[in-house]
């Protein structure tokens, strides 16, 4: 069995730091990783290829995204390649599926291609879907749990309000599965320092046979801190006298709270609180 892995190299979020004023990140102390949901997509790979099948690691970003490809390769996939056009500045999920799939093309053929549902750093989900797409063949997303059979994948996916939904689906297929689906292996020491000597492949677009890629859809990518709601200033009547509008601006416009003290035996005062709550339409 052949499965192909997609792998994203995101920021950490425990590293993530915004400013309380423009809520701007700072980039300088970002630290990255690969996508949790990634992860655990690998190590469920790994588990059902198990020792007669091949698994392949595919990743896209500039040069600093190749340390997805190697940790794969220290986890124990078959072989690891990042995929880049020098000339996007940034991988958008048109340009990712694109590639992912002209180069599980190029590839031996998969039997399973398996993404994280969605990344940490943008969380969209578009990706899997697209590439199913890419490919012709079924996608199945926001999987919460998977088994093959035959020539078949068994999965449960995550619905709305916490349902879940059981479907079976025909191999080869995308699946996008969810953080927490399986925790990725650690790898050995002598295996850390292989894929560190590993060269990993680094295609094109042109080593793929792509002429270009889509460019992005038009969204707004800005990301800036909520606007605060301006709190509303009482302002006191005009008509009252100066004492009164500077005692209403003292207060802020709240009235002195006005009450009556009632005493007397509990059947008495059950019968005023009664008459009281009849009194103001509470009961009839």
């Amino acid at each position: 069995m052949h499965i192909v892995v997609c792998l994203k190299w995101v920021p950490d979020p425990l590293s993530v730091e915004a400013s309380p004023f423009t809520g701007a990140i700072d980039r300088r102390r970002l630290l990255h990783r690969t996508n949790l949901a990634d992860e655990g997509a690998l190590e469920l790979a790994l588990q059902l290829a198990g020792a007669g099948g091949a698994v392949t690691a595919l990743t896209v970003g500039p040069p600093p995204a190749g340390e997805a490809a190697r940790a794969a390769l220290a986890a124990g996939a078959s072989r690891a390649a990042r995929l880049w056009d020098e000339r996007l500045a940034e991988p958008h999920p048109q340009a990712t599926a694109t590639l992912l799939a002209a180069a599980a093309r190029a590839l031996p053929p998969a039997d399973l291609v398996l993404c994280g549902a969605r990344s940490s750093d943008r969380g969209s989900g578009a990706v899997p879907a697209m590439l199913a797409e890419l490919l012709g063949w079924p996608a199945v997303t926001d999987v919460t749990a998977l088994a093959l059979e035959g020539g078949r994948a068994a999965v449960q996916r995550r619905l709305a309000r916490g349902a879940r939904e059981e479907v079976a689906v025909a191999l080869p297929a995308v699946l996008g599965l969810e953080p927490g689906l399986a925790r990725l292996r650690q790898p050995a020491l002598p295996a850390l320092l292989a894929a560190r000597r590993a060269a990993v492949a680094v295609w094109s677009p042109g080593d793929l046979g792509l002429e270009a890629l889509p460019a992005p859809a038009a969204v707004q990518r800005a990301v800036q801190p909520p606007r605060p709601r301006p709190r509303p200033i009482f302002a006191p009547d005009s008509s009252l006298p100066a004492h009164e509008r500077i005692a209403q601006l003292i207060a802020a416009g709240v009235g002195a709270k006005t009450g009556q003290i009632h005493e007397g035996p509990p059947e008495r005062l059950a019968a005023e609180l009664v008459a009281f709550l009849r009194e103001r339409g509470f009961i009839v």
